[in-house]
């Protein structure tokens, strides 16, 4: 498209001539048809060096080459790169699709080969389902969702409007349940649900637990990565971010505008305010009251574990000087 017509999509201001655009590429690989985003005013006079043919820039910026000045830069190329999305998914039902009894269908479904839907299943208008899908019994899925291959919705579970689940997900296995009745770890059944709300995202192989009883529930507009483990009956509030290979143990409550950063973990029956901040590889075992920032493990204020660990770093030196101390002592 003409750079004309980028300047329309992202609400932004034209300046030069209106070029045509073939595609949006990374700097060292930008040619003579590229668009290339700058984030930062600094990083201007570098970009004119590349090969690219124009530049989406910050507002205060100026460069020789035609360029669109833009509020947020990267809000604009997040908006953009849709235009310029090569994927294809599914706009029809394929013959191998497997469906059980009263299933329903919204207008513009598209399902793709060797999809298995269980008996009584909703799935809104507009929603793409890759191949290899296993849907079960009574499951209900909103409007213009995508499912990629090879995820796996168990029985009972809803699912909103506009969400994405990633390759290889699982949603509402078993709760990890059991109690010792003196000979072995009998199993405790697990007969409640997931609710995933509007807007949510889940990255590739994450698990999501169904509740013992009751339901577990992400909330709307919350962004889940890859390779996460989401315990029964926990409730993730609204917009979080939970970043790849966390974890969230049972019956714990995550507010509104949580993150937790990679590798981090939260305890069961914990509950996290709203607005907190959970910093790589940190262990949260106890309660954190709203609009905390906490690392380590445990979990505590991130400036007094700053200060912890500032300490330990010295400890040899400490200890050289308690021994020194002692000997003075005698």
């Amino acid at each position: 498209m003409h750079l004309s017509e980028i300047a329309k999509i992202i609400n932004g201001e034209l300046v030069g001539e209106d070029v045509y655009i073939e595609k949006i590429s990374e700097w060292d690989n930008a040619g003579d048809k590229d668009l290339i985003f700058v984030f930062d005013l600094d990083d201007i006079e570098v970009a004119e060096k590349t090969g690219a043919k124009a530049m989406v820039i910050p507002y205060g910026g100026s460069s020789s080459k035609p360029h669109i000045r833009v509020e947020n830069p990267k809000l604009a190329m997040a908006k953009l790169l849709k235009y310029f999305d090569w994927r294809v998914y599914p706009k029809d039902i394929h013959p191998t699709v497997i469906m059980g009894k009263g299933t329903q269908l919204g207008e513009d479904v598209g399902i793709a080969p060797y999809t298995v839907i269980g008996d009584n299943v909703k799935i809104g208008k507009g929603s793409k389902i890759f191949s290899g899908v296993v849907i079960g019994n009574n499951v209900e899925i909103g409007e213009n969702c995508i499912i990629y291959p090879r995820v796996t919705i168990y029985d009972h579970c809803y699912i909103g409007d506009r969400v994405i689940i990633h390759a290889g997900c699982s949603i509402g296995i078993d709760g990890f349940g059991y109690i010792w009745n003196g000979e072995e770890h009998y199993k405790i059944p697990h007969i409640g649900k997931v609710v995933i709300e509007d807007g949510v995202e889940i990255g590739g192989n994450t698990v999501i637990e169904r509740a013992t009883l009751g339901e577990t529930r992400i909330c709307k507009g919350t962004k889940i990565g890859s390779l996460i483990i989401i315990g029964h009956n926990v409730r993730i509030g609204e917009n979080c971010i939970i970043v790849s290979q966390s974890g969230i143990a049972g019956s714990s409550k995550l507010g509104n505008n949580v993150i937790m950063a990679g590798q981090s973990g939260v305890s069961d029956h914990v509950k996290v305010g709203n607005n907190v901040t959970i910093l790589a590889k940190s262990g949260v075992i106890k309660d954190i009251p709203d609009n905390m920032i906490v690392s380590g493990f445990p979990a505590r204020p991130h400036k007094e574990e700053i200060r912890v660990q500032a300490i330990m770093r010295r400890l040899p030196e400490i200890w050289e000087e308690i021994k020194k101390l002692r000997d003075k002592l005698g």
